[in-house]
This record gives C-alpha cells, sequence and structure tokens, in this order.
C-alpha cells in the first residue's frame, strides 16, 4: 500500500476508530489533571455513568461523552466511541484539541507542539490498525507478540506519536509492522568510545557480540577494521539503527570516517523486529542472542529515544548490582523472578558541532527465549488488549475464574516489585512492557522486569545492602532532563516512582478492564491488592518495615501529569491523588 492511495473506505475507518481512540484519550487526561476550567466543562451523574458536557469558549460548538470514573487515582475514563457533538461521533483529535487550547494552560509553541504529536499520533495508529485488521495475536510467540500489539499507552494521548518518523519510516521500523530490520555496524575507537560489560574488565564482551555476530561477518568486520589501518583490539564495534545512520549518524561521524577513529562495517545476517519501546530491536536470526537497545533521535509519548551516554554505561552495573540483590534476597529467589540483564552497554562521543549527544549508544539485553522452558510470555500490556472481539486472557480467566487467577497475578507480578522497594529500597520502573508475565496455560507464574538503565531510583542511605558504584549524572543532562535520576534523597519520590508505574499503569489498567469486561468489581481487585501486601508485609517482617518507612499506605500520592507537561511544561509538577493502597494503614500500626 502507498501512502497516496491509502484513502479509500478501508483506510477511512481505520483513521476514525483512531481519532476516537486519541480524542476521547486526549479528553480523559485533561479531566483527570483538571485542566478544563470549571464554565467549560461539567461532570453530572454517579462514577459509574458520567455524563460530561463541554461548552469550549468562543467555539459555539458543544460536546458530549460518557465517561466512568475509575477507583484507582480518581481517573476519568471516557467511554469508547461516546465524545460527539451535534455532528455525530469527534474523530478528529488535532481539531478537538484546537477548539479547547483557549481554554487551556500554555503557550502557543507547546500548543502547536502538542498538537503536532495529536496529529501524528492519529496517523500512526489509524495505519498499525489497518495492518493489522483481522489479525489475532493470541497464539504468537513473546517476540512477535510485543510488536504485534497496537494500543500502546492508554492514558497518554500522544502515544504513537513517533515525531521524526515519516510515515513511510513508521512502516519500516514501527513495531506493529514486523518489518525486518539490519543495523548498521560501525566500529568506533577507543578514543571516541566507552563501553562496559558485565564481569569484562575493559567493557567489550566478545563471547556477548559472538551471539549476535557469526564468525564470517567478524572476520569480514575485522578485516575492514584493518584495511583502514586499525588494529581491531583497539576499537568497540556498535550496532546502529539503520534510521538513525542514515539520519543523523554518517553527517555527524564524517570527521571520524574520514581520520579513521569511526569505520563503518555495514550490516549483518542477523535480521531484527522493532518491539513496543521501538528502539530495542529483538533478533530473529537467533531468538536466544540479546535483544539490542539502539538510540533514535525521535520522540514518542513526548520522550525522546536517544540513549544519554551515562545511562548506557550506567546499564551494565545496575544490572549486576540487581542480581546481585536478587540471588540474596530469600523472597525474590524463591519467587523465579528474572531480571533480564543489560550486559554491555557502549556509547560514541561524535564531534561537538554535530550536537548528538547520546544519539550512536547501545545496550544489549537478556532476551526473554532462554528462561521459558515450559512457560510461555506476554507483555503485561497484552492483558488489556481486546484480541478481535474478545480479550486476549478471555480464556484463561474463563479456564481458571477471575479471583484465582487474580490473585496469582498479584503473587506473581505485584509482590516482587513491592518487595523489591519495601524490603531492599530499589524502585524499579516497571509499567508497560517493561513487565513480561510468564505463565502457563493462562496461569500466572512469574515475571521478567527490564529496562534498568534509566529505570530505577533509590535513596542511598535507606539501601538494604551496599549502593551501585555508578557513572555520574552529567550537570547538563541533569538540568535539561530534570526526571532522570537515579539516587533521590526523598522517599516519597522513590515510592510514587514505583506505584505510578505499577499501580497507576499497569494494575489500574487491568483493574478497570477486569471489571467491564468480565463483571470482576475494580474495588475487589484492589482489595486483594491491599490483601496480597498485608500478608505480605506480617510474613516479611523487612517488607513491614519497608511499608512504614516508604508510606506506601498515605492517603495521597502525587501522580504524573503527562498532558499538562506537553501543554504547560514549566507547570508539570504531578498532583496529589487519593491512594488506592490507603487501607492497607490498618495493617501497619506505627
Amino acid at each position: 500500500m502507498t501512502w497516496d492511495r491509502a484513502w479509500d473506505g478501508t483506510w477511512d475507518g481505520a483513521w476514525d476508530e483512531a481519532g476516537r481512540r486519541v480524542a476521547g484519550q486526549l479528553l480523559g487526561a485533561l479531566l483527570h489533571e483538571d485542566l478544563l476550567p470549571g464554565s467549560v466543562v461539567r461532570l453530572v451523574g454517579p462514577d459509574t455513568a458520567l455524563a460530561v458536557s463541554l461548552a469550549p469558549s468562543g467555539t459555539g460548538r458543544r460536546y458530549r461523552a460518557r465517561a466512568r470514573r475509575m477507583h484507582a487515582y480518581g481517573r476519568v475514563l471516557i467511554e469508547p466511541g461516546s465524545l460527539a457533538t451535534e455532528d455525530g461521533p469527534v474523530t478528529r483529535a488535532a481539531a478537538f484539541l484546537e477548539d479547547l487550547l483557549p481554554d487551556l494552560p500554555g503557550g502557543a509553541a507547546d500548543h502547536a507542539r502538542f498538537a503536532d504529536e495529536l496529529a501524528r499520533t492519529q496517523h500512526n495508529h489509524a495505519d498499525a490498525l489497518l495492518h493489522g485488521a483481522g489479525r489475532t495475536l493470541a497464539d504468537l510467540p513473546y517476540d512477535d507478540l510485543e510488536g504485534a500489539l497496537p494500543d500502546g499507552h492508554r492514558y497518554h494521548p500522544c502515544f504513537k506519536s513517533r515525531i521524526g518518523f515519516s510515515p513511510a519510516d513508521n512502516r519500516a521500523f514501527g513495531p506493529e509492522f514486523g518489518a525486518p530490520i539490519h543495523p548498521v555496524w560501525i566500529a568506533a575507537h577507543r578514543s571516541i568510545a566507552e563501553a562496559t560489560a558485565m564481569g569484562v574488565p575493559d567493557g567489550q564482551d566478545a563471547d556477548l557480540i559472538a551471539l549476535s555476530l557469526d564468525p564470517e561477518t567478524r572476520a569480514a568486520f575485522a578485516a575492514r577494521i584493518t584495511e583502514r589501518g586499525g588494529r581491531p583490539r583497539d576499537y568497540h564495534l556498535v550496532p546502529v539503527h539503520p534510521w538513525q545512520w542514515q539520519r543523523l549518524g554518517e553527517a555527524a561521524t564524517a570527521p571520524l570516517r574520514r581520520d579513521g577513529t569511526l569505520v563503518p562495517l555495514g550490516p549483518a545476517r542477523h535480521a531484527y523486529s522493532a518491539q513496543q519501546s521501538i528502539r530495542t530491536l529483538a533478533d530473529r536470526t537467533a531468538p536466544h542472542a540479546p535483544t539490542l537497545k539502539l538510540a533514535l533521535s525521535i520522540r514518542n509519548t513526548s520522550t525522546a529515544r536517544t540513549l544519554a551516554p551515562h545511562t548506557v554505561l550506567n546499564a551494565p552495573i545496575v544490572s549486576a548490582w540487581l542480581e546481585a540483590v536478587r540471588a540474596g534476597d530469600p523472597f525474590l529467589r524463591g519467587s523465579g523472578t528474572i531480571l533480564l540483564a543489560e550486559r554491555m552497554g557502549v556509547a560514541v562521543t561524535v564531534p561537538p558541532e554535530a550536537d548528538r549527544d547520546g544519539a550512536l549508544s547501545a545496550i544489549w539485553r537478556d532476551p526473554v527465549a532462554p528462561h521459558l522452558g515450559t512457560e510461555a510470555a506476554v507483555p503485561f500490556t497484552a492483558l488489556t488488549h481486546r484480541d478481535g472481539a474478545a480479550p486476549l486472557i478471555a480464556d484463561w480467566i474463563a479456564r481458571h475464574g477471575a479471583e484465582p487467577w487474580v490473585d496469582a497475578l498479584l503473587r506473581a507480578a505485584l509482590l516482587p516489585v513491592m518487595h523489591l522497594l519495601l524490603a531492599q529500597g530499589i524502585a524499579v520502573e516497571s509499567h508497560q512492557q517493561n513487565m513480561v508475565l510468564l505463565h502457563r496455560d493462562g496461569w500466572p507464574t512469574r515475571v521478567a522486569l527490564k529496562d534498568f538503565h534509566d529505570g530505577v531510583r533509590f535513596v542511598p542511605e535507606l539501601l538494604a545492602g551496599p549502593r551501585p558504584l555508578l557513572v555520574p549524572t552529567p550537570a547538563e543532562h541533569a538540568r535539561i532532563n530534570a526526571n532522570s535520576y537515579v539516587e533521590a534523597r526523598d522517599v516519597e519520590d522513590v515510592r510514587d516512582f514505583v506505584l505510578d508505574a505499577l499501580l497507576g499503569v499497569n494494575l489500574a489498567e487491568l483493574g478497570w478492564c477486569l471489571d467491564l469486561w468480565f463483571g470482576y468489581p475494580e474495588m475487589r481487585f484492589w482489595d486483594r491488592i491491599v490483601d496480597a501486601l498485608r500478608l505480605h508485609c506480617a510474613a516479611w517482617p523487612a517488607a513491614r518495615a519497608g511499608a512504614l518507612r516508604y508510606r506506601i499506605a498515605a492517603e495521597t500520592l502525587v501522580v504524573e501529569d503527562l498532558a499538562r507537561r506537553r501543554l504547560d511544561p514549566a507547570g508539570a509538577a504531578g498532583r496529589r491523588r487519593p491512594n488506592p493502597l490507603a487501607p492497607l494503614a490498618r495493617s501497619l500500626p506505627a
């Protein structure tokens, strides 16, 4: 399908479906974050059946929608397809935003960027829906399933913006399309590249690289370096995303290629496919070989997808530290929790005038496949996916029963992450695809956690064991990325890092879907969460002490304002919302 032939009836349907999703998600975020003044919006009725009416200033248009308020954080969910005017359903998300902008905070430049992200999200989501129409995903192996899931972030309005990709780029490199990707390999002299690796003193793990490059390719690459007058042992081998090399890397590295400190080597034989994060590639030629996380100079869900060099170099350090913690903790060890280690990281320094910090960086991470055995695996996001007409987990719930299945899921997914915080003082950002559920015939058994290079946080003085010796965060990075850091000073900061991801994203979404699809009450779901934590704290004194230290049963928590951050970055400090774990306080006397 070429882009100029896409506007037919089939494309119209996908476009409208995507627009309804994006516009509804936008309205839900604006309501949840209290961004619309009371003069513009009214919500009438019980939380389970809210009638929403909107009268934006100066437009003369009136909007209406049906919604419900979740127990978790009081979030407002717009009923799919219910947002409409007197002319019919809203299908143009950017036009809907345009009507609302006079009543929203922020300036013209931020508004324009947000509108562009919304429009691109609708465009890209429509393309993904059209590509996946009629396809069922339930029986796919893990790597295929993670790539094919089309849903994206269910709260962020710009869940598929991919700023920097053209429509053709999106189809070539977007995960939903499953196209084979061949990274471009380069050799970077040690004078311009740094690397760290688990258990390897010089930073370059030859055995790990051998899993991604066959002997003939390694020999050809070494010969190419020699031809350019270099010694192979003086160079780091670095995979680069082909889009990154074509758009940025080739031009930015011209001086380095001229003097031989950087040698282009070309593609290798292994083919890869993109996973949900877009910049992470699964090895399709050798599924047991490492996945590659490669810098991409695009923005998606409002976040840059480059890889800051200090986080790349810290990845193996953090992974080794977490593995030691897991091995030394009886509960974590007994739970079978898997940490998908980031075994090597390499960052190339390009000339300062190129302004490409973090643009040529790579991380080698353990894949899921070697851990499976008799188990299967799904991204946690698959649990809230509708596979055709039915939820992907419908057969699982029918087979095992809703409450037994929920309790097994909480043992597998909730308790290890919370134990890591409460007993060890370590917060991991286990949201979206960062958590993988392993199961047998749909029965939850354990989880695999991933993405540690910038997804860990702790207060050093509160760790149960030694702290890792990290590469420091550059001052400029801290200035530009105020929310990107590992070491914190505030216990609530660390607590909210975990709970916003695990509860606010993964479990909140699942609880709502269980209620909507299977009639399992959302309040009952959160009762089971509180009860699971109560029993865990009773069984593990260190966890109970941590529950008090981190105040996980406080009345309110700070949640991140994702829409406000796009509309008005200066005012996006987050807000306090009711804590769904507050009932746990009755079991945790001071």
